[in-house]
């Protein structure tokens, strides 16, 4: 998906076409809770993607950490934030009742793993190229 999105962001949401909606899935326990608010305390930064993208990238080392926040902060230096207001804001748990709302809405909606993509009235589960994403998106257009 790291390779498709993306695409997916210069020819369909920026002209308005189609709206990326990412859901927290917290299937893993604290390790994913503690993750999914990193991407959120960077997002407050507008380096959302860019953390997301990291987190996805590094996910059997941080899992294997011996301590996630810790290895979640040393991979800010990646980007252009500020590392103190990140701490701070992990620190907080800021963003943690929204996730586990967010986490409730997406099983309330069938949603058990990623990536899934609900395209108009149209379902689909799992990974996909970006040409197959792009008959799927034409072919369901109104």
């Amino acid at each position: 998906m790291l390779e498709v999105e993306p695409q997916l962001i210069d020819t369909y949401v920026r002209t308005g076409t189609l709206r990326i909606i990412s859901r927290p899935l917290l299937q893993s326990g604290p390790s994913s809770l503690r993750a999914a608010h990193a991407t959120a305390c960077a997002g407050d930064q507008q380096q959302y993607f860019a953390m997301r993208s990291l987190v996805y990238t590094n996910i059997g080392m941080l899992y294997t950490a011996d301590d996630i926040d810790v290895a979640l902060s040393e991979l800010t230096s990646q980007l252009s934030i500020d590392r103190a207001a990140f701490d701070t804001c992990m620190s907080s748990n800021k963003h943690e009742q929204q996730l586990y709302e967010g986490f409730a809405r997406a099983k309330n909606d069938g949603v058990q793993s990623r990536p899934v993509f609900d395209i108009n009235e149209t379902r689909v589960i799992g990974g996909r190229s970006y040409a197959d994403l792009v008959t799927i998106i034409e072919s369901v257009q109104p």
